[in-house]
């Protein structure tokens, strides 16, 4: 006859921790539940079941914890996994936490946000400010400003406690409210007893950190454009990320400038409304300046209830006329101009925006522009990307910022190094249309890279750099929806991508007021960017055709057949009121040395700079424009010398 099996009374030391283990258990459930209703990217429903399925397992293991008859090695299996259930919960919370505070940093702030130097308020903080957190902003409304702490790669200085007694070099005059916040979030991170020593300006400050006379240096990025302007050979300033490791940044917002904002054209309803997207990729670091070349312009044509996505590309040189449709105060003259589209941006990206919509006949809802430090910055948070290199296009050394190129094959690139590959065409014999090319990669290279499980290491990293990494004119309840849609329903997404393609000539530019390298576009490829746009906004599948061979122009405008088909070198900018494009001398003719782009070498071509009226010559900020007579009188064949138009 078998008798029931004894209970027996739990000891102290047991009871005491499946206690522990059951409040564990039940708060960062509760926690969870919060940040997942909070994020408000979940359906109630979802939340309802997977809620009641977390909430029965955890009774079930509380109740194996306690229940007398469960065999010893039974109750430590119980309770090795209510501890790992713990963490599990406790990290998905954070995780769905961090989401939440970067859904806020784009869309809802939370608290009065920092102004810098130039702002009309001010912010109290007590240094331990976060990115995403701390200083949320809308930033349809407002811009993120950067102040970067820098260390020499080969100094060892990663984190704010290796500079404890270190030097850091500072410009207050440059930011005086952000570089004091700098400093005190990197004392509130660790760093002690460290030595300030001031610098008169942003150049005197970074040859400090070259010399190895102070072992950091705390670099407003507003003031980085300077550096690029008046790089050469020898001070080499446009290599700084290059050399450099960011050790911290303090991050506040702004209000971006009333002449450039760009109102949306918002459809009803996101989750099943088409809509198209313009990605503009500005040619600067640290801010994102509403005034910046567009060196990057691509489109997203998105139709939610079809699921289909085309990606349309259009060469930065592309040449086109100007339009002032979406923002006539910033754009101003450059109404009707024609140019080429990098150009554009010098007027803000609403300039941008209206004339590719001219250009393909279409309608843009909403505008994302980000730039150099956000592809830097996001590929680095996501641990690098990997990009594969066809045969005959390896590049041994990348003319953009002097790093090591890529060769055949599979290629691991840290976010310097994607961001060479992704600005490269001196390299390859098709220029900018393999640049074109090299974008989407690097592009779905990232997308690939965020679909990785090791992303779950780095993820609120990546969203920490992507809080700050663009801007955009979409509302942020909108941004909200879509994420909705993608978790509720999992649609999967047929993404399709299309480059507009052109050949080399040498025209006329506005904003150079001189002759420059452009691409003319053929028209047999605005028609098919066009036909497929309205493809996907009219729910049909869209066909991605073979390349065209009629090669007719689409700017009115005839290649002229003696010009060579790519120019050995860019023209040098015309500057008749002498803001300061590398000490160019309008009165010295045409024979003085042309000016160069900062890490020029000599042997490739050079970058233009476009010549704006209303720039004053510091690369980021614009002062009072310049009457130009807009029916371009001024005459690219005349010498440099001539009197100005006015």
């Amino acid at each position: 006859m078998r008798h029931p099996k004894r209970r027996q009374r739990l000891s102290t030391p047991v009871k005491v921790t499946a206690w522990i283990l059951t409040i564990a258990l039940l708060a960062v459930f509760a926690y969870l539940l919060y940040e997942a209703w909070a994020v408000q990217i979940f359906s109630d429903a979802q939340i309802l079941v997977a809620g009641g399925l977390i909430l029965i397992l955890i009774l079930c293991l509380i109740w194996g914890m306690f229940r007398r008859r469960t065999d010893t090695w039974k109750r430590v299996l119980i309770m090795i996994l209510c501890a790992a259930l713990s963490a599990g919960l406790g990290v998905g919370g954070y995780y769905i936490q961090a989401t939440s505070d970067f859904f806020s940093a784009i869309g809802l702030s939370r608290r009065p946000s920092h102004s810098g130097s130039n702002g009309n308020g001010s912010n109290e903080d007590d240094g331990t400010n976060d990115a995403i957190a701390n200083e949320a902003a809308a930033l349809s409304e407002k811009m993120a400003v950067t102040v970067t702490t820098y260390a020499m790669k080969v100094s060892e200085i990663h984190s704010p406690a290796d500079l404890s007694g270190k030097k850091i070099g500072t410009v207050q005059a440059l930011d005086p409210e952000g570089t004091e916040n700098a400093l005190r979030q990197l004392e509130n991170s660790g760093m002690k007893d460290a030595e300030t020593v001031e610098y008169a300006d942003q150049f005197t400050l970074v040859t400090a950190l070259y010399d190895n006379v102070v072992d950091a240096i705390i670099l407003p990025e507003q003031y980085h454009a300077d550096l690029l302007e008046a790089a050469d050979d020898v001070n080499q300033y446009n290599a700084l990320t290059t050399f450099t490791d960011t050790v911290d940044q303090y991050i506040y917002y702004e209000d971006i400038p009333e002449d450039v904002r760009n109102e949306p054209d918002e459809v009803d309803d996101i989750t099943k409304d088409p809509f198209v997207v313009m990605i503009s990729g500005s040619d600067s670091y640290g801010t994102l300046n509403p005034k910046s070349r567009a060196d990057v312009n691509m489109l997203a044509a998105v139709n939610p209830q079809t699921h289909e996505v085309l990606l349309v590309s259009i060469p930065r040189d592309a040449y086109m006329s100007f339009s002032c449709k979406k923002n006539a105060q910033a754009c101003g003259y450059a109404a009707g101009q024609m140019d080429k589209l990098t150009h554009s941006g010098i007027y803000g990206i609403g300039t941008t925006e209206s004339s590719i919509e001219d250009f393909l006949d279409i309608d843009i809802n909403y505008t994302v522009q980000v730039n150099f430090s956000s592809l830097i910055n996001v590929v680095d948070a996501i641990g690098g990307i990997d990009v594969e290199v066809e045969p005959g296009l390896e590049v041994e050394t990348f003319y953009a910022n002097g790093t090591e190129g890529v060769h055949e094959g599979v290629n691991h690139l840290d976010g310097e190094r994607a961001l060479a590959f992704a600005r490269e065409r001196h390299a390859y014999q098709d220029g900018d249309n393999q640049r074109i090319k090299n974008q989407q990669i690097v592009m779905k290279a990232i997308l690939k890279s965020m679909l990785n499980p090791s992303m779950l290491f780095s993820y609120p990293a990546f969203l920490r750099a992507l809080s700050t990494a663009f801007t955009t004119n979409m509302p942020s309840e909108q941004i909200r929806e879509l994420i909705r849609l993608e978790v509720s329903s999992f649609p999967s997404w047929n993404i399709q991508s299309y480059a507009l393609a052109g050949d080399s000539s040498t025209e006329f530019c506005a904003a150079l007021g001189t002759n420059a390298y452009v691409t003319l576009v053929y028209e047999s490829n605005v028609q098919t960017a066009h036909e497929l746009i309205e493809d996907v906004i009219r729910g049909r599948k869209p066909e991605i055709p073979e390349p065209s061979t009629d090669t007719s122009y689409s700017t009115g405008s005839q290649k002229n057949q003696n010009e060579s088909e790519a120019p050995d070198q860019e023209p040098v900018p015309y500057d008749p009121y002498g803001y300061g494009y590398g000490n160019y001398d309008p009165n010295a003719g045409n024979q003085q040395t042309p000016v160069q782009d900062p890490g020029y070498s000599g042997t490739e071509p050079i970058e233009d700079i476009p010549y704006d009226p209303g720039q004053d010559g510091t690369g980021g900020s614009f002062g009072e424009e310049v009457p130009v007579d807009p029916g371009n009188t001024f005459d690219p064949g005349a010498d440099a010398g001539q009197v100005p138009v006015e």
